[in-house]
């Protein structure tokens, strides 16, 4: 059984990934990140339209989150599988707990404020809310 951890880029995703290292020092760990096509100022000029070459782009972008992440917590490359998915980060951890062989889910959090998390929503509490295995929020 695996040990998903949630990476957005943040240091507290990183943290979480250095938690779960040390407290599962023998399980797989799966690094996650969830491609949110939402999350995009409409604004930008530079947004993109969701085309194939944006997505490309993003996967680009999710490895090198990731290979910093590794290289941050100075993880062995075979410890660690990495998956990446289209979707809202929050459900999308869930639903790859709920199909994958997942024992922990690890996440970090920003630890905002009650105004904060009823404006903007939280991933870690929603993750903790709807997953079917243990979480741990690594703050």
């Amino acid at each position: 059984m695996s040990v998903l951890v949630g990476l957005d880029g943040s240091g507290r995703s990183t943290a979480a990934l250095a938690y779960a290292a040390e407290t599962f020092p023998s399980a797989p760990l799966v690094v996650f990140h969830a491609i949110d096509p939402f999350d995009r100022d409409p604004e930008d000029a530079t947004a993109e339209p969701l085309t194939e070459a944006w997505l490309a782009e993003e996967r680009e972008r999710v490895d090198r989150l990731f290979d910093r992440a590794i290289a941050d917590v100075e993880l062995e490359g075979d410890r660690v599988r990495r998956e990446t998915t289209v979707g809202k980060p929050a459900e999308s951890i869930v639903a790859f707990a709920e199909e994958d062989d997942v024992e922990t889910v690890v996440v970090g959090s920003y630890g905002l404020g009650e105004a904060e998390r009823l404006r903007l929503g939280s991933v870690a509490e929603t993750v903790v809310r709807r997953s079917p295995v243990p979480v741990i929020v690594v703050r």
